[in-house]
């Protein structure tokens, strides 16, 4: 007889895989633990399937619910087990949890583990090709057992659930959760049949197609955020402990350091001690971007601008037109800016510098007529994101501060540029180390390649769709193309497939945010979309020719916009170039 007690060596396979990725507090917390103990205690051989959403009608009506866990046993039984947290009650043969409303105890119903086999019974069933084809051939020799598990409280009575005391597991179970489902298994093994003819594998293959499950993409979303915010709050406490004299600092900061919640925590604080700060940026959409941040959070006596929308702006604050129709107009701009005198309005107490490496050391000279002796300086820069070549800015007696780290990508993102260095000549390069501190491993790069004479539309539409697939809705999903707006063959189309694309028209309202089309799906340049962000990140026209150090560039701005997913779209000559210094799981 096996020893049911003893953990086994190797753990369960979870699917979807993205499950310890789930959020450590409330219900999806209780889950996650759930899960954790089902990978432990099983062993090789079984799969736990999670977060099962079903539908079905009953009456003209649509009804919605949700399995929790699913088990997979080497015998090809299917173990469902409902978990019920909290205070659980049992009164004529129903189950009744307590909840809070409205500050009176109401009760509502509990489903009971038998009918949510009846559900999956008919959620299989309904199956269409293979699916409901392998159903039928197997539908006498599948068996269905559920279980019931509550991880907070000792069951003293179940007269009347239609259930066996057995098949009940409560915080104080002896044989544990994972010992009953070994036990159910290791007894379906020795019956006969009765699944005789089901193979596991078979059943593995056959519920991934009918089920379709996909990670909780919203559950990973809310995580991702609620990370990124508790994390890179560490860089805006380093730079509030900072004490010297005069303030000038030069951030060095990886994509996803917490520059730009930097930038807005020195706005925040700012506008509390009633000084002005002034934001400037080299990237237009981002800088749009910044201004709706700062007039989302009221905060008076911050001014956000590009730097040639500054120059522009000071020049007619005097009067001063600029023809940008004529050849040199924004040399112009700012030789005319430099030499004009400054109205104290535009005096600010702090400046803030973003996107540095795109800088020249004539706009700083520009940008410190805006400043007194004691204004603040902040200068944020990354140098790998440095997409125009430009020479680095001098900044001689600033104080330097490196920060390597990046808390927005997921571990599999940064995981997957480092492994692309080597194609790009870039092994060990400094410059493009990146510390991956996300504790969320995220979904694996994705990639769709097409032949040179087929070009992108196709291939990149099929990846939107894989998107929306994973669970990512539209606005949750940014194409970009390493191509700029010129040259781009994707930048060109109004649809992709059933994909409406959201383009930016070239014009902007009253307020200076950017006028976009109505497509759904946004599409912008890895050029006008650096400093911003999306949850899932299609990434089109990967057509590198020599992969020389800017090729490697674009596609680390591109793939470090995404906080959940990056899907790579590109030339298979190109991709499969990329994929060779991946190291197999």
């Amino acid at each position: 007889m096996t020893n049911l007690v003893n953990k086994p060596s190797a753990k369960a396979r979870i699917f979807p895989s993205d499950w310890n990725n789930l959020p450590a507090e409330g219900l999806w917390g209780r889950e996650a633990d759930a899960l954790q103990i089902l990978a432990n205690g099983l062993g090789e051989g079984y799969t736990v399937y999670h977060g099962i959403h079903w539908t079905r009608l009953e009456q003209g009506l649509t009804v919605l619910g949700r399995i929790q866990f699913l088990v997979l046993t080497p015998s090809g039984m299917l173990v469902l087990i409902a978990m019920k947290t909290g205070v659980v009650r049992v009164e004529n043969g129903r189950l009744y949890k307590s909840q809070q409303q409205s500050q009176q105890q109401s009760q509502q119903q509990a489903k009971q583990p038998a009918q949510q086999v009846d559900l999956l019974e008919d959620l299989l069933e309904q199956g269409s090709g293979l699916a409901r084809q392998f159903f039928t051939q197997h539908q006498k020799t599948l068996r269905f057992e559920p279980l019931l598990y509550f991880p907070d409280f000792k069951v003293r009575v179940l007269d009347g659930v239609a259930l066996q005391a057995r098949r009940v597991v409560d915080a104080t179970a002896n044989p544990s959760l994972c010992d009953i489902i070994r036990k159910i298994n290791e007894a379906t093994s020795k019956a006969s049949p009765p699944s005789a003819g089901v193979d596991a594998k078979e059943m593995h293959r056959f519920l991934s197609n009918s089920l379709d499950l996909v990670p909780e993409v919203g559950a990973l979303s809310e995580a991702s955020e609620h990370w990124l915010t508790r994390l890179t709050q560490g860089l805006e406490d380093w730079v509030e402990r900072l004490k010297f004299e005069p303030f000038k600092l030069r951030v060095q900061g990886t994509a996803g350091s917490g520059k730009s919640q930097l930038a807005l925590k020195e706005m925040v604080q700012n506008h509390k001690a009633k000084a002005r700060t002034l934001y400037v940026c080299y990237n237009r959409p981002l800088a749009a971007h910044m201004a709706g941040e700062v007039r989302g959070l009221d905060l008076m006596g911050a001014s956000v601008f590009n730097f040639h929308a500054l120059c522009d702006r000071v020049l007619r604050d005097a009067g001063q037109h600029v023809d940008f129709s004529q050849a040199g107009a924004f040399d112009s701009l700012v030789s005319r800016t430099r030499d004009l005198p400054i109205d104290r309005r535009w005096i600010f107490d702090s400046i803030v510098i973003d996107e540095g490496q795109d800088f020249e050391a004539e706009w700083l000279e520009v940008l410190q007529r805006f400043g007194h002796e004691r204004t603040r300086w902040i200068w944020l820069e990354d140098p790998a994101q440095n997409l125009y070549a430009k020479t680095p800015v001098q900044l001689p007696a600033w104080v330097t501060l490196q920060v390597p780290l990046n808390y927005r990508n997921p571990q599999r993102i940064v995981e997957a540029l480092q492994s692309y260095q080597p194609a790009f000549g870039l092994l060990n390069d400094a410059e493009f180390q990146v510390q991956a501190m996300c504790p969320l491993e995220g979904f694996p790069v994705e990639y769709i390649s097409y032949e040179e004479a087929q070009g992108p539309l196709d291939a990149t539409a099929k990846a939107i769709t894989g998107c929306l697939k994973q669970g990512f809705s539209r606005n949750q999903i940014a194409l970009l193309t390493l191509r700029g707006h010129e040259k781009s063959r994707v930048l060109k189309e109004k649809q992709l497939g059933p994909h409406a694309l959201r383009h930016f028209t070239g014009q902007y309202d009253e307020q200076g945010n950017p006028v976009f089309t109505e497509g759904a799906v946004l599409a912008e340049s890895v050029y006008r979309f650096k400093g911003q962000s999306a949850q899932a990140v299609v990434v089109t026209e990967v057509e590198f020719e020599s992969f020389s150090d800017s090729d490697y560039r674009k596609l680390f701005v591109a793939m470090t916009r995404a906080k959940m997913l990056v899907v790579l779209v590109g030339e298979a000559r190109v991709l499969e170039k990329l994929k060779g210094g991946i190291k197999d799981d």
